[in-house]
């Protein structure tokens, strides 16, 4: 079984016990990262949660926040509170992952099943 690393109420943050992948689930996004990967997003998540703090918010239900991807002309798009969640997953998600490796890495987990992204990991 997949060990959560981080949860609240728009989305959850688990590693997969078999091929070590985080799977980051939040709305209707989900992704499998490495830890390198991770880390490359935890930057982009608290840049652009730095920057859209540093505009007005004319209004909290519109998606006028947009996380950038790597991918050419695609970007993530959030309300202002979907990206103070986001970036709190994220964080929180960090901060475990950085306690465990100063603790001499993570805690063995079971198989895992049922991953959102298919494929069986």
């Amino acid at each position: 079984m997949a060990k959560f690393l981080h949860h609240n109420e728009f989305g959850y943050c688990v590693r997969c016990p078999r091929t070590g992948y985080l799977h980051l689930c939040f709305g209707t996004v989900a992704m499998a990262l490495t830890s390198p990967e991770f880390a490359d997003f935890r930057e982009a998540v608290a840049a652009t949660a730095y920057q859209a703090a540093q505009r007005p918010i004319v209004d909290a239900g519109a998606r006028c926040v947009a996380l950038r991807t790597r991918a050419d002309r695609l970007a993530l798009v959030f309300t202002h509170p979907e990206m103070s969640q986001l970036q709190e997953l994220v964080e929180m998600t960090a901060l475990l992952l950085e306690t465990e490796a100063l603790l001499g890495g993570p805690a063995p987990g079971g198989p895992c099943a049922g991953c959102p992204l298919g494929g069986g990991d």
